[in-house]
């Protein structure tokens, strides 16, 4: 029986099954994260602190397990007094996902927002963001649009508190998001492959992953 898989571990079996086999059953392969690779997930976190400065009165929905994390979402999400939700929690498809920042519209529609600490959008955030679009669109929730979240190259630090507003850029992915055909960013061949490696059924023996449409 397939199993639920985070969306990093489907955007791991996306890039090489052979990562996401190594990610689940054999991790400590991976090594200890060297001082480089601790700064930039430190600095990723920090990132994500200041985004929701932007969103004052969000809720975060706290880590704990999906069969928790989901009904608190819904919950929040049903609160007409909640302007933005940090973390929610979505599942479809066989694959779970966590949104950075939902933003409750005065509509009552949502936004979805991705938040990155790099300076420009990278091919991969694309996926990242249209996954997300897709589980939790497939859940139930009305999205309105779907949007990155990323520093913004030209914001000067002057040495007093940062101006969130300017330290960000939100670039609109609806449209990519929304119309790419499914075997673009959701492919069910990738699915049921990242579940039969993921749950240990099979160990992959080859490398790439990525449909021939893409190479």
């Amino acid at each position: 029986m397939p199993i639920t898989i985070s969306k990093s571990k489907y955007m791991a079996g996306v890039q090489c099954l052979k990562r996401l086999y190594w990610q689940v059953h054999e991790p400590e392969l991976g090594g200890v994260p060297d001082a480089a690779a601790v700064a930039i997930m430190e600095q990723g976190r920090e990132v994500g602190k200041l985004a929701r400065q932007l969103f004052a009165g969000g809720v975060e929905v706290p880590f704990c397990d999906r069969e928790q994390a989901i009904p608190i979402t819904r919950e929040l999400i049903a609160n007409p007094d909640v302007p933005a939700i940090f973390e929610a929690a979505f599942e479809n498809g066989g694959v779970f996902v966590r949104v950075d920042i939902l933003h409750r519209r005065r509509d009552g529609r949502w936004r979805l927002i991705e938040v990155k600490s790099t300076a420009s959008p990278k091919e991969e955030h694309l996926d990242d963001v249209a996954i997300q679009h897709r589980v939790a669109s497939r859940s139930g929730l009305d999205l309105a649009s779907s949007c990155l979240a990323h520093v913004n190259r030209n914001h000067v630090y002057q040495g007093d508190s940062i101006d969130v507003r300017r330290f960000f850029k939100i670039r609109n992915l609806t449209r990519p998001s929304r119309e790419a055909p499914a075997e673009a960013h959701f492919p069910p061949s990738v699915r049921t492959s990242c579940s039969r490696y993921a749950d240990g059924s099979t160990n992959p023996t080859w490398f790439p992953l990525h449909e021939p449409s893409r190479v």
